[in-house]
C-alpha cells in the first residue's frame, strides 16, 4: 500500500534539539510519581473526607495532579524551544497536523493492529490465568451508566489524551528523534509503558501493543493529530468497558 511505503527516512525536527535517554526517563518518571502519588493518597483521601466512588476520585485526582499539569508542561517546553512565539510555531513543533490521506490509512491500520494485539494478549493471558483482570483496584467497581460518572470523566479524557499526546509525542519524541533516529519510538513508548507502573502488572502488559505501536506510527506519519485519535478512540473504549463492567 503506497502510504505505508512513505516516510522511510526520519529527519528530526530543527527546533527540537536532541535529549538523551536519562533526561527522557526522569521527564517520565517525575510524572510517573504524581500518578503513583493519585493512587495511593488523592482517591483514598477523596474516598475517606467526601465519599467520593474511587472511580470519581481517579477522574478528578487524575485529571488536576497528573493529567492537566502533563498537558500544561508538554506545551510549555515546546513553547521555550520556539524562535518566536505564537500558535502557529507552537502547533508546527507539537506537529499538531490535518491528516491527509496516508495518515487516515496509518491511523485505521493502527487502530486495527492494536486492537488485534491487545486482544491477543488478553485472550493468552487468561487461558493462562483465568483470574487475570487488567483493571486497577479504583476502576474494578463497574460504576453503571451514570451522567456525573460521564460528567466527570469528559474533563479526563480531554486532559487525557491531549496531555499524553502532546507532552510525549508532540514535544518529547522529536527531541528523541533528535538524538536516537529511527529508534526513537522504542525508547519513547517503552517509558510511556513504565509511566503507568502504579497501575500493576496486568496493566503494563495489556499496553504494551499501544503504547509501542502508537509511537512508531506517529513518528513514522511526523504528526500528533494520528496519536490523539488513536488514543483518544482506545480510551473511550476503555472508558465504556469500564462503566459497563464488560472487562470485569
Amino acid at each position: 500500500m503506497p502510504p505505508m511505503l512513505a516516510q522511510t527516512e526520519i529527519q528530526p525536527d530543527a527546533t527540537a534539539p536532541p535529549i538523551g535517554l536519562a533526561a527522557a526517563a526522569a521527564m517520565f518518571g517525575a510524572f510517573s510519581i504524581l500518578l503513583w502519588l493519585t493512587v495511593v493518597a488523592v482517591i483514598p483521601w477523596l474516598r475517606d473526607a467526601f465519599g467520593l466512588a474511587p472511580i470519581m476520585g481517579w477522574y478528578i485526582g487524575g485529571t488536576a495532579f497528573v493529567l492537566v499539569p502533563l498537558l500544561i508542561f508538554g506545551c510549555l517546553m515546546a513553547a521555550r524551544e520556539l524562535p518566536q512565539r505564537g500558535l502557529a510555531p507552537l502547533r508546527q513543533r507539537l506537529r499538531l497536523n490535518a491528516l491527509n490521506r496516508g495518515d487516515v490509512v496509518w491511523t485505521a491500520g493502527g487502530l486495527v493492529a492494536i486492537a488485534i494485539a491487545t486482544a491477543a494478549i488478553l485472550a493468552l493471558a487468561r487461558a493462562i490465568d483465568p483470574s487475570f483482570r487488567p483493571s486497577p483496584w479504583f476502576l474494578s467497581q463497574p460504576p453503571g451508566w451514570h451522567a456525573s460518572i460521564f460528567a466527570a470523566w469528559i474533563p479526563l479524557f480531554v486532559s487525557n489524551i491531549l496531555g499524553e499526546e502532546l507532552c510525549w509525542r508532540g514535544y518529547l519524541l522529536p527531541r528523541q528523534e533528535a538524538a536516537f533516529g529511527r529508534i526513537a519510538w522504542l525508547p519513547n513508548g517503552i517509558l510511556w509503558c513504565l509511566f503507568h507502573w502504579s497501575f500493576g502488572w496486568a496493566i503494563l502488559l495489556t499496553l504494551l501493543p499501544i503504547t509501542l505501536l502508537l509511537p512508531w506510527i506517529v513518528q513514522r506519519r511526523r504528526n500528533t493529530s494520528v496519536g490523539i485519535i488513536i488514543h483518544g478512540v482506545f480510551n473511550a473504549g476503555g472508558f465504556i468497558a469500564v462503566v459497563s463492567g464488560a472487562g470485569s
